[in-house]
């Protein structure tokens, strides 16, 4: 199987390189993205890997199709970026199921901390020698009421720690999760109650 592997970095060479030494793929890396203007440099792969900044759209899948490609596999769980109404009946598309969300989420919890807390202006600050503390405060997490837009799983976990911190959590979805603890409301009860708002949700027209 040869794939055309589109917005190459280095740490992709790394894994990829080796995988495809195990499962005996070949593997042609472009650092360009993959869109219009470059989908004519597919020809003669059966597969196109992609990332969150290629384009997808009904121009390269019409391209990739006339060019034989079969699979386009996307590297990331997101897949915003897919015409897959272009693609139907012509080619399969593929996705990561899931990321780790408890990573995610802790991630977004560090961003949360890191913004509150101003760590990033102050750690510059120290590193100069400054050690001034004016526009760093912050506010206590404590009694504060997060609202989260989305309660997948990623959404779900994220609900935990901030009641880790003591605080009061909201949440709005679509598409409620069953059986579950959480207190849903409007969106707009959402956005006139919650001191923190986390998204949550994938990018559609809708979002």
């Amino acid at each position: 199987m040869k794939i055309a592997f589109y917005d190459t970095k280095p740490y992709d060479k790394l894994w990829m390189t080796t995988l495809s030494s195990e499962y005996k793929y070949e593997i042609k890396y472009f650092e360009h993205k993959l869109n219009a203007d470059t989908a004519k440099s597919a020809a003669g792969y059966d597969v196109v890997c992609v990332f969150v900044n290629d384009t997808v759209n009904k121009e390269v899948i019409e391209t990739l199709y006339n060019s034989g490609i079969k699979l386009i596999a996307l590297r990331c769980a997101g897949y915003n970026n897919v015409d897959f109404k272009a693609a139907y009946n012509k080619i399969n598309v593929v996705r990561v199921p899931s990321y780790s969300p408890a990573a995610t989420a802790e991630h977004a919890a560090a961003l949360l901390l890191s913004l509150n807390r101003k760590i990033h202006r102050a750690y510059v600050r120290t590193r100069d020698n400054n050690f001034s503390i004016d526009g760093l405060m912050g506010f206590d997490l404590n009694g504060k009421t997060a609202g989260v837009i989305g309660t997948g799983k990623i959404g779900r976990i994220f609900i935990d720690i901030c009641k880790g911190f003591g605080m009061k959590v909201i949440a709005y979805d679509p598409y409620p999760a069953k059986d579950s603890e959480i207190d849903y409301v409007e969106l707009n009860d959402l956005f006139t109650q919650a001191d923190i708002i986390s998204l949550h949700c994938p990018l559609t027209p809708d979002t």
